[in-house]
């Protein structure tokens, strides 16, 4: 009999990618978005893989749900609406896309009869102060009149939704909430692709605010392991995980500065910060050691190199690219 498929909503993103990557060895793979954020196109060998399917589609729309789910017995429901600009520019969609998206994923799963759903939300939805934060720390988020929380106020009804479905339809669920992902492929917003795109272009590190803002880095190889690891634990069942490296801690301007030294020709300027700003980030990861055998082991500084020298062969590509445009219009 041939393996189910696996379904990764959002799947042609930065994490998405890298899942399908790691998967498409052993199971077929369908991508199902809506390539508002596109890392596909830097993943030529990913998406010309006899084992990768890509459906263009948007999780707000059922019928394209539902028809992704065919021979599918595992979901990764990545799909979501991210980034504070995104927040603050389209705060309703924000909410319908990582609310109602979810909702109408998890409706389908259901009518499909899958038996695994691996969720990814936040750590936003442990608010401003996240110091050291395991499962059970208080979730916390701003007052309704502050755009900046409408992300984190999806992902936390959603993390309900995905539970309450799982128990009353036997689906296997699990919440990841990621702590600051980043390397290759890196689209959208993000503190260290924002830096390695602009050290690579010859242009300033933008640094908002005074360049305190505490967060724990965590490499996408490192992440993806603990991905893995949930799929395949029955343990993970039934339980949320916080996903992080909390021996990487940066404040943002002394990961900044680390560019910098990566990128001598670098330089830094500071912007005043507009919106509010999420003070710390850091995860306890105890549980999914216990649980998963989760230990990242990628550091900040190998991760950032890494990511860079991606970002410098992206500005190679595009250069080459344009060059030979140039010369096929004479």
């Amino acid at each position: 009999m041939a393996a189910a498929r696996v379904l990764i909503t959002g799947g042609a993103g930065f994490i998405g990618t890298h899942l399908a990557e790691r998967l498409c060895g052993a199971r077929p793979v369908v991508l199902l978005d809506n390539l508002r954020r596109n890392s596909l196109d830097s993943a030529p060998e990913l998406r010309a893989h006899p084992q990768v399917e890509f459906r263009q589609g948007d999780v707000l729309d059922r019928r394209q749900v539902a028809d992704a789910l065919q021979g599918v017995d595992t979901i990764l429901h990545l799909a979501a609406i991210a980034g504070v600009s995104s927040y603050y520019a389209q705060p309703l969609e924000t909410l319908r896309v990582n609310l109602l998206g979810t909702i109408n994923v998890l409706e389908a799963a259901v009518a499909a009869r899958v038996t695994r759903f691996l969720h990814l939300s936040t750590s936003e939805v442990f608010g401003p102060d996240a110091w050291w934060v395991d499962e059970q720390a208080l979730h916390q988020v701003g007052g309704v009149s502050d755009r900046r929380w409408v992300y984190a106020t999806s992902k936390l009804a959603a993390e309900q939704f995905v539970m309450r479905y799982g128990e009353a339809h036997g689906i296997g669920c699990t919440i990841l909430r990621p702590f600051n992902v980043y390397g290759p492929r890196q689209t959208g917003e993000g503190a260290i692709s924002n830096f390695c795109v602009a050290a690579v272009a010859g242009q300033p590190l933008t640094v908002y605010g005074d360049g305190t803002a505490i967060r724990a880095w965590c490499y996408i190889a490192d992440f993806v392991e603990a991905a893995l690891a949930a799929l395949a634990a029955p343990e993970a069942i039934g339980q949320d995980f916080n996903i992080g490296n909390p021996q990487e801690v940066e404040t943002t301007l002394g990961l900044a500065r680390q560019v910098v030294r990566l990128a001598p020709s670098a330089t830094v300027q500071f912007k005043a910060v507009e919106r509010t700003e999420v003070r710390v980030r850091i995860p306890s990861i105890e549980k999914a050691r216990r649980l998963l055998g989760f230990n990242p082991t990628v550091t900040l500084e190998e991760g950032l190199g890494r990511t860079l020298e991606w970002h410098r062969g992206q500005l190679e590509v595009r250069s080459a690219s344009k060059a030979g445009g140039e010369v096929a219009c004479r």
